[in-house]
């Protein structure tokens, strides 16, 4: 049963999940009413993730200096008050300009819930991750659906927009009340200066680089598997509505491949904190991406359009857990603040997104997109061989609670 804390959590995460994708659904508005070539519209979008990876070092300490719930309310202000610029701007360098606010915005508010859904799930015992990215997926889809709603009404995207970011910011304001209260997370790995048994200057020099080693290899694998995590993630479902088009299908049938996926993906994400608990995070990850694998392989084996959209549906069933596992170990490896960790974690999804669609159209190119689904599918190999590095055993919701679950 919900509380009323973890009730506002969701209500973050289907706002930030409404955001971004109220604009970008209707990206073809843009490049029309801005005469944007392909290349050209291309160069813009990058303004996004230049803002959000700019931001989100700082969006980390923050969480630190002022807790997840302060961070998560001004976050969304931010993005609410920003994200009409998006359909007003003139001009291209306009549009960049304001889509590196609206992505520093959404980055600041994606690191700080995350944060605040890792300080919930600690103070529960219990899995809610999967459940809470199952929301933004929720939210997603309903941003999508708004916007193509908007667009049928001929409501202009600046309107459009504004509503949205209205909407979004009155919710979490209203609901504020309800986020985890988390202003002094500690660490939990001691300080050097804090061991007993050290000598000399060198001695401690020595102790304080072992114990820096200690605390940056788990969070570095990490950062590494969440680049390729969001390969997987996002080699299935920007491509997928190519690939149907190749098999056949029509324009507006296309789409439904990535509709599969993300179908498959909130059935996961709903899924996800049961099965969390009962197998532990390793595993779920292990069994996760061997879905993704077989999924895609089976999928781009056939020149069926329905075995490969069955393959995405099993392929997105299998991806939805890494985030949520991603996130949750984050906020609780040692020594890393559960702010510094959901930045890094966001800032390496953002990286793999990047790179995500210039690795696969090249490998495209070159070889055809089929191998480049193949290289997706072993990407997602490696991360079921990496998992118990990835997600150390024992570090499911109920290994990391602390004594201590009274909500603050």
């Amino acid at each position: 049963m919900s509380t009323p804390r973890e009730n506002a959590v969701v209500v973050a995460f289907v706002a930030n999940g409404l955001g971004g994708p109220s604009f970008l659904a209707r990206l073809p508005d843009r490049q029309s009413d801005l005469d944007l070539s392909d290349a050209a519209l291309g160069l813009t979008l990058v303004g996004m993730a230049v803002g959000a990876m700019v931001v989100s070092p700082l969006a980390g300490r923050l969480v630190g200096a002022l807790g997840s719930r302060r961070v998560v309310v001004i976050a969304t202000v931010a993005l609410g008050a920003s994200l009409w610029t998006a359909g007003a701007a003139p001009g291209a360098g306009a549009l960049f300009a304001a889509l590196a606010v609206v992505g520093a915005a959404d980055a600041a508010m994606d690191i700080s819930m995350n944060a605040n859904g890792a300080a919930f799930e600690d103070r529960t015992g219990r899995s809610v991750m999967h459940g809470f990215h199952g929301a933004w997926s929720l939210g997603a889809l309903g941003g999508a659906g708004l916007a193509a709603l908007a667009a049928a009404a001929g409501v202009s995207l600046t309107v459009h927009l504004a509503v949205v970011g209205a909407v979004i910011a009155a919710a979490v304001l209203a609901t504020r009340s309800g986020l985890v209260a988390d202003d002094a997370l500690p660490t939990s790995a001691p300080a050097a200066s804090a061991l007993p048994g050290l000598g000399d200057g060198h001695a401690r020099t020595q102790q304080r680089e072992g114990l820096a080693r200690q605390v940056r290899a788990p969070i570095v694998v990490l950062a590494a598997a969440t680049v390729a995590g969001a390969v997987v993630e996002g080699g299935a479902s920007d491509w997928s509505a190519i690939q149907l088009e190749r098999l056949g299908v029509g324009t507006g049938v296309s789409a439904l491949g990535y509709a599969a996926f993300m179908a498959g993906m909130v059935g996961g994400r709903f899924a996800g904190d049961r099965l969390t608990d009962r197998f532990g995070g390793p595993a779920l990850l292990r069994g996760g991406m061997v879905t993704v694998a077989a999924g895609l392989l089976v999928g781009v084996s056939s020149a069926n359009p329905v075995a490969f959209a069955v393959g995405l549906f099993f392929a997105g069933l299998g991806a939805a857990g890494f985030f949520p596992l991603a996130f949750s170990a984050a906020a609780r490896t040692p020594g890393v603040a559960p702010g510094s960790g959901a930045a890094t974690v966001s800032l390496a999804a953002r990286v793999g997104f990047l790179v995500e669609p210039v690795l696969v159209g090249a490998v495209a190119d070159l070889f055809g997109l089929r191998w480049a689904f193949v290289l997706v599918a072993g990407a997602a190999v490696a991360l079921a061989a990496a998992a118990p590095l990835v997600i150390p055993a024992g570090s499911g919701a109920a290994a990391g609670a602390v004594c201590d679950v009274r909500e603050a």
